[in-house]
């Protein structure tokens, strides 16, 4: 009763996560990346890529 698995989340090199930012458990924030503060990420943030809202989308490509 009550057991609980929590998957690892993984922040990649050089990325960014904004303030109150919600990174639900197993997702992967790419390198270079940014999340918006606030926003809630459900699934996995590729590389370079800025991403935000709820759920967090992509916005932006960083080149």
């Amino acid at each position: 009763q009550g057991h609980f698995n929590a998957e690892n989340t993984i922040l990649k090199k050089g990325c960014w996560v904004g303030a109150n930012a919600i990174l639900l458990p197993g997702v992967t924030i790419g390198h270079n990346s940014i999340v918006g503060a606030g926003s809630i990420v459900t699934k996995d943030v590729p590389d370079n890529v800025v991403v935000a809202g709820n759920p967090a989308k992509v916005l932006k490509v960083i080149s």
